[in-house]
């Protein structure tokens, strides 16, 4: 934390009684700022010491908290609640968000002994842009940050800062490595940029250069070559910007390249104006090119040809920069991977898009782009102008004029009539769950109510696409919908301010890996191993099984949402150790939602995770499962003596086959605080020695099913709830028993046919305590306890037990009053 506002504007302080130090106030209202800022997001809560903040403990457990203004810079950071509220303690888990610190020296220091501030505290994990005050008469060189203790300054290639090696006025990036500071950019008398020491020629121009650079002054005319196309030469800017972000080339880097119809044959050609870029990919390069105008309609190789396909069709078509690792050219490609095109040049293995444009009718659609935003020229009237039919359940709508093959935010023009009044309708995206429309329903709506029979209700909509382009439709009641795209947001994989890759840089934040920077959560899951892995919020489509791997940390960093349509497990740790997922992850197929017993769910062997051979692991946090054909957790084979040891908190689950399914000499985990609705079995279990506990089943065709497996049950369920479902309890064929702790097992409130307990050759069966209000069946092979409970006689009828089986029933009480008719 800087000086408080209190000291720096002192009556009369040491150096000048009338003038407070210029870089204490600018490094106090730097951190006022992004206090404010952050407070502002509405994400956090903020304190100023770790003391206030670990005397605060009324917060529910996951709450985030910053410690931002601590004088003990370690102490600094950002905090998760453990336990409930008014209990628990705050645990540091990741360093504050910023990439970037600036300091400012300041007068209380020495040329050779650097005194400076910075608006919040330094850490190890962010680049520090430090001002020099003075120019160096000595070395070494060192700085104090904030009051802390010395380090020294280290050039790039770690040796002592040479005497005037540091300017006046000259501003350097460096990060704190041990006890020393690190410089990314360097000394005056080496390179500040590479790519600038190169077309210097002298010491004394590469001095100036990099002055006017380090000081965001470009007035300086000096360039280096382009390369690329042509021979135009680039500002140093565009070097200097990379350097700012990190001293490496980020991967989703893109500046320029704007993308336009040439206006001698707007048909055909697009002009794609001068930019930089780096490839898409976790070793990126950076590419660089002139102003070009490239022809769809001629192959590339001839002349201003730019199609890398063998043929021209109708459809979307990618512009890419592609490069050998020297030359950067421009070309199209309808597929996302155009190295796969028969006309691609040989050599040319990196590539990044940087657009797309849609082909119709012979002729590529006029766009206005303006950074990421694309407006149409001409909008696209879907459907041919036609109305397309809607009804109460959600259809998908492929729009025209729109790129395909990525996700773009579209927007519309809508029109709905219905000659039912006060219906609406709904446009939603298809990576959304599909709500039902109506002002009172969950979905709302979006093109307004009808207020008179077949009249039109307008509205403006921006909804995001999926990667065909399609959006849903649904409403209130039958009617007629109009839409016309008039522009979509492409961000063209572009993130200019993410951190550097950890692939290259081995950062990310502190030591986690961001899935940020690496082309596919696959990639990022792989290079994690033995790290933390940070999945960035949104929504995520595989058509293969993510693989685990041992010894890792997967968290997310908000809402993700991560869906197929494949059979598969979308999460597969088979056979991975020593492993945690945790924070709010949903797994989603694409089943037919549950509408009911018997329901039309199937296992068709989805998966939304999948454990076997798993040992030493948890899962923690708000984990969901939808939509699965199959098993939203699907556990088997465990490790070491049937041991999984693993801990399982917080899963969720509804539309599944199976919201848990234990099975295959899967033992030993130990599942609490899950919540599993509207599947057809909520729990299966088929292994032994599984402790469940704290559990909500409710509105399944069967809550919890015991059926024969190698060493079958005897495990336990404890404090669980299995409500207004057909079955609470289905046994069939267990030998070694279960055990029900506490446990409420109540029908509808019909009664009859609901809430039942049906035990099928089946033994050791032990309900001890909590609640019955359904119907108890047991065939004549069949034995089980019922202890200490409270019966509810108006939802549960006689036990019906065939001649051989046998039912023991003691100490419960019934809720007529007394003890339950049928205790013996």
């Amino acid at each position: 934390m800087p000086e408080s506002a209190l000291t720096i504007w002192a009556d009369g302080p040491s150096s000048s009684p009338y003038e407070p130090d210029k870089a204490l106030i600018r490094a106090w209202g730097y951190w006022v700022e992004t206090t404010i800022t952050s407070l502002s997001s509405g994400s956090t809560i903020s304190f100023l010491s770790l003391a206030a903040l670990n005397a605060d403990l009324n917060h529910p457990a996951f709450t985030l908290a910053w410690v931002n203004g601590d004088p003990v810079a370690e102490n600094n950071g950002i905090y998760r609640k453990i336990g409930a509220s008014g209990t628990g303690s705050w645990v540091r888990f990741a360093d504050l968000p910023y990439s970037f610190i600036a300091a400012t020296a300041t007068a209380e220091g020495e040329p050779n002994a650097i005194e400076a501030v910075s608006g919040i505290p330094v850490s190890t994990s962010a680049m520090i842009v430090l001002d020099i005050l003075e120019a160096n008469d000595a070395s070494p060189v060192t700085v104090s940050f904030n009051g802390g203790d010395p380090l020294t300054i280290k050039s790039n290639t770690g040796n002592d800062i040479a005497t005037g090696g540091l300017l006046a006025g000259m501003r350097v990036l460096g990060t704190i490595i041990g006890a020393t500071f690190r410089l990314i950019t360097d000394q005056v008398d080496t390179a500040i940029v590479a790519e600038a020491e190169a077309a210097m020629t002298a010491a004394i121009g590469a001095r100036n250069g990099a002055k006017e650079w380090a000081n965001n002054d470009f007035g300086v005319p000096v360039s280096i070559p382009a390369g690329g196309d042509g021979s135009t030469t680039y500002s140093a800017k565009h070097w200097a910007e990379v350097a700012l972000e990190g001293g490496t080339i980020l991967r989703g880097y893109l500046y320029g390249g704007e993308i336009s119809n040439n206006v001698t044959d707007v048909v055909n050609d697009l002009d794609i104006a001068a930019g930089v870029a780096a490839s898409d990919d976790t070793t990126p390069v950076l590419m660089v090119w002139t102003s070009v105008t490239r022809q769809l309609d001629v192959a590339y190789g001839t002349g201003s040809g730019g199609r890398f396909d063998s043929g021209i069709a109708d459809g979307t078509w990618h512009i890419f920069a592609c490069s050998n690792g020297s030359n950067t050219i421009i070309g199209f490609s309808q597929s996302l991977n155009p190295t796969a095109a028969p006309n691609y040049p040989a050599g040319y293995t990196k590539y990044r898009r940087i657009g797309s444009r849609v082909r119709m009718a012979g002729a590529l659609r006029r766009v206005i782009q303006r950074g990421d935003k694309h407006i149409l020229y001409d909008p696209v009237v879907q459907n041919s102008g036609s109305a397309i039919a809607v009804t109460t359940s959600g259809a998908l709508f492929t729009l025209s004029g729109v790129p395909t093959g990525i996700e773009v935010d579209v927007r519309l023009e809508a029109s709905f009539t219905s000659a039912t009044l006060t219906s609406g309708a709904l446009v939603t995206s298809p990576l959304m769950n599909d709500p039902t429309p109506g002002a009172s329903q969950p979905g709302g709506i979006n093109v307004g109510h009808i207020q008179v029979a077949s009249g039109f209700a307008a509205g403006e909509l921006n909804k995001r696409t999926n990667t065909s382009g399609q959006v849903r439709h649904r409403a209130g009641s039958s009617g007629s919908l109009y839409l016309t795209l008039h522009e979509w947001t492409d961000d063209r994989g572009a993130a200019i301010f993410k951190v550097a890759s950890s692939a290259s840089s081995g950062r990310g934040i502190g030591s986690a890996v961001l899935s940020a920077d690496y082309p596919t959560l696959q990639d990022a899951i792989t290079a994690a191993s033995g790290r933390r892995l940070i999945v960035e919020a949104g929504s995520y489509v595989v058509t293969s099984s993510l693989t685990g791997v041992d010894n890792v940390e997967i968290e997310s960093n908000g809402p993700v949402t991560i869906s197929t349509t494949a059979d598969i497990a979308i999460l597969d740790m088979t056979g991975k150790s020593n492993w945690m997922l945790r924070g709010m992850f949903r797994f989603v197929g694409d089943a037919t939602p549950y509408t009911g017993y018997p329901g039309s769910l199937a296992d068709t062997g989805q998966k939304g995770i999948k454990l076997s051979g798993c040992d030493r692991y948890t899962i923690d946090g708000a984990i969901e499962f939808e939509n699965i054909n199959g098993s939203g957790l699907y556990a088997e084979l465990s490790a070491g003596s049937w041991q999984h040891k693993g801990l399982i908190r917080g899963i969720r689950a509804k539309s599944c086959y199976h919201g848990i399914r234990y099975t295959n000499v899967a033992e030993y985990d130990h599942v609490t605080d899950f919540s599993i609705d509207n599947c057809a079995f909520a729990v299966r279990v088929e292994s032994g020695n599984i402790m469940f506990a704290n559990g909500k089943m409710n509105f399944n065709s069967v809550c919890v099913s015991l059926a024969a497996g190698s060493n079958q049950a005897h495990g336990e369920f404890n404090n669980c709830q299995m409500n207004h479902s057909n079955y609470a309890l289905s046994a069939s064929d267990i030998t070694l028993g279960e055990v029900f702790n506490g446990c409420i097992a109540l029908g509808n409130q019909a009664g009859a046919g609901h809430g039942a307990i049906q035990i099928i050759n089946s033994v050791g069966i032990q309900w001890n305590g909590g609640q019955i209000g359904g119907d108890i069946t047991l065939d004549a092979t069949s034995k089980m306890a019922l202890m200490n409970a409270y019966i509810r006689t108006d939802l549960t009828a006689a036990p019906a037990v065939t001649s051989g089986g046998v039912f023991t029933a003691k100490n419960n009480i019934a809720s007529s009053g007394g003890l339950w008719a049928y205790n013996n």
